[in-house]
C-alpha cells in the first residue's frame, strides 16, 4: 500500500509541473518577432555562423580521457583493498590494465593523438552501376 507522504509528493509534483507549463504558456509572447528566433546565450547575442567543423581528434582525446579517468578511479579503489584482494585481485587487475594498455596502443596506432599532422583521407570508391 502506498504511503500518504508518497501520494502527497506525487500530487504536488504533478500540480507543480502543470503550473509551470501553464504559466510559461501564459507569459509566452503571442506575436512572433524577429528577435524571438535569434539564439541568445548568457546575455551575448551570437555573431557569425554556428556551423563549425570540429576536428575528430578533439573527440578522440575526450573519450580517451574519460576511459583512462575511469581506470584511475578503479585502480585507486583497488589500491585501497590490495591486501584483501590477494593474488586473484592482482591477476584480475593486471588483466584490466592489459586491456586498457591494448586500447591505448590501438589509439596510438590509429593516430588519435596526432594533433599537428593531417590524417590521410581514405577515399571510398563506389562501383558504377551497369545499365542494361
Amino acid at each position: 500500500m502506498l504511503s500518504t507522504s508518497f501520494i502527497v509528493y506525487f500530487i504536488a509534483t504533478i500540480l507543480l509541473t502543470i503550473t509551470m507549463l501553464l504559466v510559461s504558456h501564459l507569459l509566452n509572447p503571442k506575436v512572433p518577432a524577429r528577435t524571438n528566433n535569434e539564439p541568445f546565450e548568457s546575455g551575448i547575442v551570437g555573431q557569425g555562423s554556428t556551423d563549425i567543423r570540429w576536428n575528430i581528434n578533439y573527440f578522440l582525446v575526450a573519450i580517451s580521457f574519460v576511459i583512462f579517468d575511469i581506470e584511475a578511479v578503479f585502480l585507486y579503489v583497488w589500491s585501497i583493498v590490495v591486501m584483501e584482494a590477494g593474488w586473484h585481485g592482482f591477476f584480475i587487475t593486471s588483466f584490466f590494465i592489459f586491456i586498457l594498455l591494448t586500447a591505448l596502443l590501438y589509439e596510438i596506432k590509429q593516430g588519435a593523438f596526432l594533433w599537428g599532422e593531417k590524417m590521410p583521407v581514405k577515399s571510398v570508391h563506389t562501383p558504377l552501376s551497369k545499365e542494361a
